[in-house]
C-alpha cells in the first residue's frame, strides 16, 4: 500500500484580477454572502456610488443588488444619498467596521502557517491487484 504526504497549500490558487483582494479563492465553486457583502460594501466605501457600478464591482445582477442593497441598508451598513436627482449608496461607520473585521477574519484564514504547524494529511492509496 503505498501511502502519500499532502501538504495544505494555497499557493497554488490563483488570483483573479477581475475581483478585489477580498475574493480570494477558498476552493469554492460559489460565493457566500459574506465575499459578496464584502464586495459591496468595497464598492461605496469611498463615497456616494450608483448602482450600476455597485454591480459591476461585486458582479451581481439587479435582482441579486436589490435584495443585498435593502438588507444591508435595513442593518445600517448602507445609507442613500440623493444628489442631481442621482441615487448614490455610501458605506456607514458600522459597515467599514464589518468591512475591517471582514478582512481580520479573511487574513486569519489565508494566512500561511508555519512548517510545524501545517496540517499533513496522510493518504493510504488503495492497492490494485
Amino acid at each position: 500500500m503505498a501511502t502519500y504526504l499532502v501538504r495544505h497549500d494555497t499557493s497554488y490558487l490563483p488570483l483573479r484580477k477581475k475581483y478585489s483582494p477580498c475574493m480570494l479563492p477558498l476552493g469554492k465553486k460559489y460565493r457566500s454572502h459574506f465575499e459578496i457583502i464584502a464586495l459591496i460594501l468595497e464598492a461605496v466605501k469611498d463615497g456616494g456610488e450608483g448602482r450600476f457600478s455597485i454591480m459591476k464591482h461585486a458582479s451581481v445582477n439587479c435582482t441579486q443588488l436589490e435584495k443585498f442593497l435593502s438588507s444591508l441598508i435595513e442593518v445600517g451598513f448602507i445609507e442613500i444619498d440623493t444628489r442631481e436627482g442621482k441615487i448614490l449608496c455610501r458605506t456607514t461607520e458600522k459597515g467599514l467596521a464589518f468591512l475591517r473585521q471582514y478582512y481580520v477574519l479573511l487574513g486569519m484564514l489565508l494566512t500561511p502557517q508555519t512548517q510545524s504547524n501545517t496540517p499533513i494529511i496522510i493518504c493510504e492509496a488503495p492497492v490494485r491487484h
